[in-house]
């Protein structure tokens, strides 16, 4: 289990945001509801990410059979997502070669499906060193249990659960000024 300094406060210096299989075809199997949340969340971390210069990593789930990621996230992303048909993104070459070079510790976790490739990349970053903080309505699964059950394992296994809202109020620090004005409109 990583040693978390302090109470576990995300800092914009060392933090990469990373999207999981945000994908047409994993967004159209869950409850209508849930898809439109977890992308919603999303796009908003990816807009506190992009605000704050902070780097973004974001992957597919065999993209032939699941289609591309949402265009609702595609459009804000700078780089093209790391195809892939492994279940943990971290075993991939692309993912750390990417990840690596930025000398970063935290990540924030987002993505589909929370029990399944969203866990297995989690436990893997959590073997290698990093502080993985998961954002509960910025995953899901196919069945809430399967998303409760994912949430539960990784916690356990040393993650920090959190929400869209905690970790970008947490990476803008303060109400007032004109970055917060633009990002919390996402929010409300």
């Amino acid at each position: 289990m990583v040693e978390i300094d302090g109470w576990g406060e995300v800092k914009e210096e060392d933090a990469v945001l990373v999207i999981i299989d945000v994908q047409e075809g994993l967004v159209r199997a869950m409850e209508d509801s849930i898809g439109k949340m977890v992308v919603r969340n999303v796009q908003n971390l990816l807009r506190v990410a992009q605000e704050l210069a902070m780097p973004v990593l974001s992957t597919e789930q065999y993209p032939k059979g699941l289609g591309p990621t949402v265009q609702e996230v595609r459009e804000l992303l700078r780089e093209p997502p790391i195809e892939k048909v492994v279940f943990d993104a971290s075993t991939l070459e692309a993912f750390t070669a990417r990840l690596t070079p930025l000398k970063r510790r935290q990540l924030i976790l987002t993505g589909i499906e929370a029990h399944i490739c969203v866990l297995q990349t989690c436990a893997g970053l959590l073997r290698k060193g990093y502080e993985v903080y998961v954002v509960a309505d910025g995953a899901s699964s196919r069945r809430k249990l399967d998303w409760e059950m994912g949430l539960r394992w990784m916690e356990k296994k040393g993650a920090i659960i959190s929400t869209a809202e905690m970790i970008a109020f947490q990476l803008m620090k303060e109400a007032g000024t004109e970055r917060f004005k633009r990002l919390v409109k996402g929010f409300k």
